[in-house]
Formats: C-alpha cells, sequence, structure tokens
C-alpha cells in the first residue's frame, strides 16, 4: 500500500529490513486471506432468532464446527461473527479484504460491536472507515475506537459510579492459596489511588536502592529480603505491602508528589449538555458524560483545548524557554497520552519525560533545539533513554505528504480512495428515529484542499522515526477522531439557535400564528425561515 510505503520506508540493506518487509507483506496477505475466511464462513449462517430453522441452524453449526475443528458452541460464535462483519460493518469489512485493516484491528471491531443495534453497527461502521487506517498507529485505533463504543452505549449504563463503589474478596478459582480483592468504584478515584501507591513503592525502592549503595540500614526491608539478596524489593511487592501493611504510609521515606494532574478532557458539546460523548482521562480512558459534568461543576481550573473541527488536529499553545513548562507538558501530554515511540503503550501520565526532538544546544541555543511544542514530545524513560544513546533517531518533519483523495457520493457518504468500500446505493434504511443520542447522523465535513500548513503544529506534522539505521517509521500526529462529529453537533445546535431566533421574532411582530396558519405544515414553514435568514415580507399569501 502506498500510504503504509509511505508510513514505514524501510531500506534493504540489512537483514531487519527485509524481515520487517516481509512481515509487513504478509499482515497485508493475512488481511486478504481473513476476509475470505470470513466470507466462506458466513455462507454457513443460519438466523438464530427463528425457531422454524433451528434443526438448520444446528446442523450447520455442527458442519463449521467439524471444518473448524473446535466445538459448536464456539463455532456458533464464529459464524454470528462472520455474518455480522459482512452485512453489519461493509465499510470496514472492504478495508480489511484490500489489506489495509490488519486482522486484529478488525476483529477488535467486530468485538466491540457486538451488544450495538444493527443501526449502531452501521453508524460506527461509516465513522471507522473514515479513518486513515492505512497510517494510524494501533494505539490510536484502539483508543479512539473505545471512546466512539462508549458514547454509542452511554444510555446502556444506568447506574453512575458512584454508587458501585465497593471492595470485595474472591478467592482463586484455581485453588492455590491466593486470592484477589476487587476495589470498584469511580475511575478517577481508582486512577489516583493506584497512582499514590505506586510513587509510593517507587520512592521505598530508590531509598532502598541508595541505603545497599551506601552500606546503610535498608528502609522498609521486609523480613531482610533486600539486605540479603543485595538488592531492592520489586516494585510488586513493595505496592502489595504498602497497602497491606502501612496503608499507603511509608514512615520516613517521603513520597514526591505527582508530576502532573489528573487530567479528564471533556468535549464542550458534553460540557453543555448537548451530546453524551464520553471524556477521556488522561486521553485514555472514557469517562461518562454525567460524571464528567459533576467533576468539570467541582473543579475550577480549566485548560483549553483547540482542535480542527474538519480534521480533528490538535491546534497549538505558545512555547518558549528550555525547561517546558508545566502548561506546555499537559498540553503535550493532552496531545499524546501515551509514549510518541511507535508500538509503545506506556501512558504518558507518570514516568515520562518531555523530548527535544531536535536536540537542544545549551552553549548556543540559537542553533536549535526550540523549547516549542513543534520540537517537542512525550517519551517514556525507556524509549528516552534509548534515543539519548543515540539508538533511536526522531525528526519532525512538516506534514506535506499528499493524503488519498476525498470525495462526496450522491448518496451522502464519503469515500477515500484507494481501497475504498463500496459506495452504497443509498442511506442505510432505518425503520423510525435512530436508536439513541449517539454520534450526529450527517455528512462530515470535506477535507481542506492542499496541503497541512507547516507551522499548523502537531497536527499538521510528521514524526520520521529511524530504528537500528535502516527501519524507518513515518508517524502522523495525533488527532482526535471524533472532532467532526462534535462539530457536527456545534453546528445543529447553532442552527437550532438561529431557528428559535427567528420565530421569536416573529411572534414579537405578529406574523408568527399567520405564516404558522397559512403554511401547507410547519416543516415548511421552519424550512422557510433556515433557508432565507430573514423575516418575510407581511403579504397575504404565504411565501411557499
Amino acid at each position: 500500500m502506498e500510504s503504509l510505503a509511505r508510513r514505514a520506508s524501510i531500506e534493504s540493506d540489512s537483514d531487519e529490513a527485509v524481515v520487517a518487509e516481509r512481515l509487513m507483506a504478509r499482515q497485508r496477505a493475512a488481511s486478504r486471506e481473513h476476509a475470505v475466511f470470513l466470507a466462506d464462513l458466513a455462507r454457513l449462517w443460519v438466523e438464530r432468532d427463528d425457531p422454524e430453522v433451528r434443526d438448520d441452524r444446528e446442523e450447520m453449526d455442527l458442519v463449521a464446527a467439524i471444518a473448524l475443528r473446535t466445538t459448536t458452541s464456539f463455532a456458533g460464535s464464529q459464524l454470528r461473527d462472520a455474518h455480522l462483519a459482512l452485512t453489519d460493518l461493509p465499510r470496514t469489512y472492504a478495508q480489511l479484504a484490500a489489506g489495509v485493516m490488519p486482522v486484529e484491528w478488525f476483529t477488535r471491531l467486530v468485538v466491540a460491536v457486538r451488544a450495538l443495534t444493527q443501526v449502531q453497527r452501521d453508524q460506527v461502521d461509516q465513522r471507522v472507515a473514515t479513518w486513515q487506517l492505512a497510517s494510524i498507529p494501533a494505539e490510536s485505533f484502539r483508543r479512539h475506537l473505545k471512546t466512539l463504543i462508549a458514547w454509542f452505549t452511554a444510555e446502556q449504563k444506568p447506574t453512575c459510579p458512584q454508587e458501585l463503589r465497593d471492595v470485595t474478596f474472591e478467592p482463586s478459582p484455581a485453588e492455590d492459596g491466593t486470592a484477589c480483592v476487587r476495589l470498584t468504584g469511580p475511575i478517577p478515584e481508582l486512577v489516583s489511588f493506584t497512582r499514590r501507591l505506586g510513587q509510593s513503592a517507587r520512592a521505598v525502592q530508590n531509598q532502598q536502592r541508595h541505603a545497599l549503595a551506601e552500606g546503610a540500614a535498608v528502609p522498609f526491608d521486609l523480613g531482610g529480603q533486600a539486605q540479603a539478596d543485595g538488592r531492592p524489593l520489586s516494585l510488586a511487592a513493595l505496592r502489595y505491602a504498602i497497602l497491606t501493611r502501612t496503608e499507603l504510609e511509608t514512615g520516613l521515606v517521603e513520597v514526591p508528589a505527582e508530576r502532573f494532574m489528573i487530567n479528564v478532557v471533556v468535549p464542550a458539546m458534553t460540557l453543555m449538555g448537548y451530546c453524551d460523548a464520553p471524556a477521556l482521562l488522561d486521553g485514555i480512558t472514557p469517562v461518562p458524560a454525567p460524571m464528567a459534568r459533576k467533576l468539570a461543576a467541582g473543579d475550577t481550573d480549566w485548560y483549553r483545548i483547540l482542535t480542527d473541527p474538519h480534521t480533528g488536529k490538535f491546534l497549538p499553545l505558545p512555547a518558549e524557554k528550555y525547561r517546558p513548562t508545566t502548561a506546555q507538558l499537559e498540553y503535550l501530554r493532552l496531545v499524546d497520552p501515551i509514549c510518541a515511540m511507535p508500538g509503545c503503550t506506556r501512558p504518558t501520565s507518570c514516568n515520562c519525560e518531555g523530548d527535544h526532538i531536535d536536540a537542544f544546544h545549551h552553549a548556543l541555543p540559537r542553533l536549535g533545539g526550540r523549547t516549542c511544542i513543534l520540537n517537542m514530545h512525550m517519551l517514556c524513560w525507556t524509549h528516552h533513554r534509548l534515543k539519548t544513546l543515540g539508538l533511536l533517531n526522531a525528526t519532525r518533519i512538516p506534514g506535506t505528504t499528499p493524503q488519498p483523495p476525498t470525495r462526496i457520493t450522491a448518496a451522502g457518504t464519503r469515500n477515500t480512495e484507494p481501497n475504498s468500500p463500496p459506495d452504497r446505493d443509498g442511506p442505510p434504511e432505518q425503520d423510525g428515529p435512530p436508536e439513541r443520542d449517539g454520534p450526529p447522523e450527517r455528512d462530515r465535513p470535506p477535507e481542506r484542499d492542499g496541503p497541512p500548513d507547516p507551522l499548523d503544529h502537531p497536527g499538521g506534522m510528521i514524526t520520521h522515526w529511524v530504528l537500528k539505521k535502516s527501519l524507518q517509521v513515518q508517524v502522523e500526529a495525533n488527532r482526535d477522531l471524533l472532532t467532526p462529529d462534535l462539530a457536527a453537533i456545534l453546528q445543529d445546535a447553532w442552527d437550532q439557535y438561529l431557528l428559535d431566533d427567528q420565530i421569536h421574532a416573529l411572534i414579537k411582530n405578529g406574523e408568527y400564528d399567520r405564516l404558522a396558519r397559512d403554511a401547507t405544515d410547519i416543516t415548511d414553514f421552519h424550512h422557510y425561515l433556515t433557508t432565507t435568514g430573514e423575516l418575510p415580507n407581511p403579504d397575504p399569501e404565504p411565501p411557499f
């Protein structure tokens, strides 16, 4: 795929590069083969809910089980997923068949939409198919898919998280002498709790390491194990010990304060109650809209993060000086909640550092390496160290690589070429209104013509990575894939405001009752108001 080659261009002068190129080709071939497998499997599908074909269904389940060398129950679930993929996810299935979408991504999508209705699945399929599946990182796909599904299932969660606070004891089903204590509650509370626990364990471990190096008494050395082994206790052992023995107290060991606050990113339309798009805790975990609004209402400090309504690109903030400011680091964390190194899944909420892509020149700062948003990203400690050692190299370049052309079909759906799924003859048929207040049913605004502005910061930039001097990967800056949907909701709210304003003006002038009475129906009347943008002339004949 041309776009994939742009993202991961590979030199052929090393064994690693040759192997990586073969793996990429096999991944594309595996996607196409899996699409053929699902198509064959779907031929054996028999409707589950029709009691008159029960015998046929059991027979087909048995045929599939024998062919796949598995049980009939597992074969039945495989048949269901294959049928769902071909009937309810035609656009993303076409991306799979073209080799663009990895098998793991498509399988994750199928599992995620199982609990949705057919109409909701179609809406998810439309949105995911518009993502640049050939170039976005795997972690970005997973995170945005999780957020999209949380939006659709918001009304299926009747109980608020605060009402589910609980601590339960669960013996191990293996009966191996272990057990599990399950702590259930609102995500922000438990994230804060686990972070404090982790910071406590890391502080104790550092003190133990220094004490062993200096020959001093080892603090918090349970049973003298650290002294005997000559190395500090593991973080897992320390977390367990601190939690069970001291209730997060660490004696004389000072626990450093968290470097970052816990961020909850709430879409503006969710904040105002116009939709229930979920917020994101630290850019990763969806938070239900009611909880997000409650958290926002109880906080005094808000940070505003702007995204382009057409593309979802993050818009820049001012930046200067060598050491990034707290606001800059918070912004970088919000743009990239996961370590910027491709393939890494470590969150940037802790154990990470701001990295200058073009190294800062301490002697002559004017020579380059500015401390600005354009020249920085967040790396976990491991990959920051590897980059400092020269084992990784990153370069930020303007995002001038042309994107696949975009067109608007007569049916109002947007397809991306090449490898775009076939257009439907028209919009999906529905019986009655949409199932729920999910993302809006409307066309997305077209992409802007021409290359992105090179100064448009992270959203308009590409990071070029070089690994082992031969493997090259180009990663487009992260963007919020749900922004176009939220912008559509904002436009709907504005249109409704203008309509209400027009109606109030007519009522004030005494024209509303006459026009509403003379109009063919109220739809024509509202259509007239929203298309003319001005008050009608007081004419005895209705202007429709």
